[in-house]
């Protein structure tokens, strides 16, 4: 459940396994790891919505700290033109695998957070997903993006 704010890993069977199961956001290290706060509470996160929404002008919907990801999400496209709503799902889904495999990368692997390792994948995965036909994400980049650059 994206609102969810219970453990990611039961502990008991994780630590069984020999996963890794940090108690601490392994994003900003300041709170208990749950998908609400990797998602949308952590510092990190909220840095990196930002970042991603900035250069679209969108940068009044980047996340608070008590918003749940998909009440974030329900919210803020609301205040979007209909013709945008599809590409910012589209951002949403993207932004979000990225955070998560970011967050996987400093669990798994060892990585150190990097706000700019994380943006720099973000736009690299946008390209790959714009290329492969998501049009909406294109459009929203290209309306929204390139109008307020001047």
């Amino acid at each position: 459940m994206v609102g969810h704010s219970e453990p990611l890993l039961d502990c008991g069977p994780s630590k069984k396994r020999g996963l890794p199961h940090p108690e601490r956001c392994s994003l900003c290290d300041q709170e208990e790891e749950n998908i609400k706060h990797i998602l949308t509470s952590c510092v990190f996160a909220r840095q990196f919505w930002f970042a991603i929404l900035q250069p679209l002008n969108l940068a009044r919907l980047t996340p608070t700290r008590t918003v749940s990801f998909a009440d974030w999400w329900k919210k803020a496209e609301r205040k979007l033109q209909k013709q945008h709503r599809k590409g910012f799902n589209s951002l949403c889904i993207l932004g979000a695998w990225t955070i998560w495999k970011h967050r996987n990368a400093c669990v798994f692997k060892g990585a150190s957070p990097n706000l700019q390792v994380a943006v720099q994948a973000f736009k690299e995965e946008s390209h790959l997903w714009q290329f492969s036909g998501a049009k909406r994400l294109a459009a929203l980049s290209l309306e929204l993006g390139e109008r307020h650059a001047h």
